[in-house]
């Protein structure tokens, strides 16, 4: 009987996650707080065994008590460095702290490893969440320190291209708000001395701050908003019908030092040549706000990312769905745009990057952990040797506490030898856990290899 490679991938992944779910597996069903007492009583007496810690930190992980996941984790990544459940486990863990450097530092570890196909989807899925979460967050850091950042003039050559405003009557037409500033930051970002603020940056400024869409084309809204992302230039506009078959596209380059407008573009044409309207008001800022233009900058400016107007539509309605969180409706709609036009890359690659964030994101924390650590070598999730095997082959001197807790200081013990791994360097687990002042320890194995 044959069987196909998505079946047998199918079944693979619901193997792992039928184990993970069994009784000492790799799920994360939520333990009762008795019985997660209990479980860290049974810690307090084996305070470092791998496996007794992995449990918890996958318990404290469904609890959501990060901090404690990860100080488990660091445990288990001293004797298991490879362990990639557990450097799986430990990048959710970051994720929960909001320590994004830490988390993207462990997914792009796993991904160096080349896995297979499934599990880089999800790990790129998880590194697509992660830049939206940092996204979101720098954004409400901005917001808290307002006062502060008002005070710093921002730099006069970052632009930030707010979302094109449409204020006509056919509904079809406005997620080409999002594609028309799409469009406008690429285009000034061939301008070598511009530096442009993401799009998908300023967008989550503008969701923290909740603005409506008859404040986005405000000067004094455009002002404040640039001093929140660090641009000295704020690009605002708005678009709708004109008599015929015409779409009529006005923009302003406004000065966040002062929110007085320096500069204006407007046109008129068909709808069927929005590109090469976009094109030309492009070209009316930057000669009228005194920017200097290169030959070569002007023809990469004049290029277009599809000649098919449908295409950048489906496009446009792609970058809206995603700025909603709504990967699966993305990226049908990324792929829609390729298909249709099979040159348009841009649409192609945010195609394959919502759809591997639908994936992640509808993947629980166990069975993520479940598919990515299927892949190792040694212990079950490719941990590796264990224990004292470990302790032997590094040559480390290996102490267990007899206290009946662990230090909340997870730090390097001064006779281990240290560790490269980046994993476990993320994970300050360099050591075993340093001793408190009361507690006893005894010295198992003092190896020194030949």
């Amino acid at each position: 009987m044959r069987t196909s490679r998505s079946g047998l991938l199918a079944a693979a992944v619901l193997c792992v996650t039928l184990a993970a779910c069994a009784p000492g597996g790799a799920g994360t069903t939520q333990l009762s707080p008795g019985d997660l007492s209990a479980l860290e009583a049974q810690r307090a007496q084996h305070p470092t065994d791998p496996d007794l810690n992995l449990r918890l930190a996958k318990a404290y992980d469904a609890a959501n008590r990060f901090a404690d996941a990860r100080k488990a984790l660091a445990i288990v990544l001293t004797q298991q460095p490879t362990n990639r459940v557990a450097q799986t486990y430990l990048g959710l863990s970051y994720e929960g702290m909001e320590q994004f450097d830490s988390a993207r530092a462990i997914y792009s570890t796993l991904l160096a490893t080349k896995p297979s196909g499934e599990v880089g989807r999800l790990l790129n899925g998880r590194l697509t969440l992660l830049a939206r979460k940092e996204l979101h967050a720098s954004a409400r850091t901005a917001l808290a320190h307002e006062t502060e950042l008002s005070r710093t003039p921002p730099d006069p050559n970052t632009v930030a291209v707010f979302p094109f405003r449409y204020t006509g009557q056919d509904s079809s037409l406005r997620p080409l708000e999002r594609g028309l500033a799409a469009l406008v930051v690429s285009d000034l970002s061939h301008v070598r001395r511009l530096r442009l603020v993401e799009r998908e940056r300023l967008q989550a400024l503008l969701d923290e701050m909740q603005l409506a869409a008859s404040g986005r084309v405000d000067p004094a809204t455009g002002a404040r908003s640039g001093h929140l992302v660090g641009a000295g230039q704020v690009v605002q506009g708005q678009f709708q019908e004109a008599p015929g078959t015409n779409i009529r596209l006005d923009a302003a380059m406004v000065r966040a030092g002062d929110a007085q407008v320096a500069a204006t573009g407007s046109g008129r044409d068909p709808l069927n040549q929005l590109f090469d309207l976009e094109k030309s008001v492009v070209f009316q800022l930057l000669t009228k706000s005194g920017v200097p233009v290169s030959p070569a900058e002007s023809i990469a400016i004049s290029e277009r990312p599809t000649k098919d107007l449908q295409a950048f539509l489906l496009y446009s309605r792609g970058l809206e769905s995603q700025d909603k969180g709504d990967f699966r409706a993305a990226s049908a709609d990324f792929k829609a745009a390729a298909q249709r036009d099979p040159t348009f890359q841009a649409a192609a690659q945010q195609s394959q990057s919502s759809d591997a964030a639908q994936s992640a994101s509808g993947t629980p924390d166990n069975t993520l952990a479940a598919v990515v650590g299927g892949g190792g070598a040694g212990v079950p999730g490719g941990g590796g040797p264990t224990g004292t095997t470990q302790a032997l082959q590094l040559g480390i001197n290996t102490t267990v506490p007899s206290g009946a807790a662990i230090s909340d200081q997870v730090g390097s013990n001064p006779t281990s030898q240290p560790r490269t791994d980046p994993v476990c360097e993320a994970a300050n687990c360099q050591g075993l856990p340093k001793l408190g002042p009361t507690q006893i320890g005894t010295i198992i194995i003092i190896i020194n290899r030949p």
